[in-house]
């Protein structure tokens, strides 16, 4: 087979877009002796994915696998399954839901002192009610206008320096697959 083929096929499998029969073709080439010296390194993946794919469970794989079946299918006294030694059902559900209200009462209680609240002032009436009165930041829409944009202007600069790290990070590591495969 062709070396600029077997580059092309192996752009294919890189990008997850090769038939079975492409696969076979490059375990197949990867097998022969003679592969260049730029291609070593995926000789040594395709040599990998073999050895894996022939693995195979114990003997003992079957039995340990019902053993451990059996033990969870098995009930204590309350007609709930056990699983080593440990009742799951109306407790582990009871144990999820009170560990998920502390959870949000947590977050509730932690969001205030992380992100607070713009000025709120707070009245109490005679009545015990509690009234909220909000304070505008800005009194001028213009200058509100002009706070706005500020901010998508930063966010897009901030966005727009992430996009080039990542096109950088990108561009470093397909040169360096271009100088372990040898285009």
């Amino acid at each position: 087979m062709e070396q600029a083929e077997i580059k092309a096929l192996l752009e294919k499998y890189w990008q997850a877009e090769t038939t079975l029969e492409e696969e076979r073709l490059l375990v197949e080439y990867f097998r022969q002796p003679g592969i260049p010296a730029g291609l070593e390194t995926v000789r040594e993946l395709f040599a990998w994915r073999e050895q894996e794919a022939e693995l195979r469970p114990g003997a003992d794989f079957d039995r340990r696998m019902l053993e451990r079946i059996t033990e969870m299918e098995q009930e204590d006294g309350r007609g709930e399954p056990e699983v080593r030694g440990r009742v799951v059902g109306r407790f582990s559900v009871r144990f999820a839901a009170a560990a998920a209200i502390i959870l949000c009462l947590g977050i509730g209680l932690l969001i205030p002192t992380i992100s607070p609240a713009p000025e709120v002032g707070v009245s109490r009436a005679p009545s015990k009610k509690i009234r909220i009165i909000e304070k505008d930041t800005y009194t001028d829409p213009n200058q509100a206008l002009a706070a706005v944009r500020q901010a998508l202007l930063v966010a897009s600069v901030r966005i727009n320096e992430g996009k080039h790290i990542t096109q950088k990070n990108i561009t470093r590591l397909h040169d360096s697959w271009q100088a372990a495969t040898g285009d």
